[in-house]
């Protein structure tokens, strides 16, 4: 799936992950966006707008990165589920 080289370039984004320090998708959108896209088989512009509106990612692309990380793909859906429950709720506070 991704070229050796990639695949070490990949570790900071995979550690980010393990580590906790991942709370919004946005978090990633600086560590390697072009691979990270090329490797998920989509345009630069099209994975930046799914790390900003994470509902936008399918599930193939989150079980796709979650390879191409190597970790479990249930980390990748916390953080979106997370996220989407907080813009959920500001959403909510903004129209009362």
């Amino acid at each position: 799936m991704a070229s050796e080289e990639n695949k070490n370039s990949f570790k900071g984004v995979r550690s980010m992950f393990l580590a906790g320090s991942v709370s919004k998708m946005k978090d990633i959108e600086d560590l390697y966006p072009t691979n990270i896209a090329k490797a998920l088989k989509i345009n630069h512009s099209r994975y930046i707008e799914k790390l900003h509106k994470p509902g936008k990612f399918t599930f193939e692309h989150i079980w796709q990165l979650s390879k191409l990380l190597e970790i479990d793909m249930q980390l990748i859906i916390d953080i979106i589920k997370k996220e989407l429950q907080s813009n959920a709720k500001v959403s909510k506070k903004k129209s009362l």
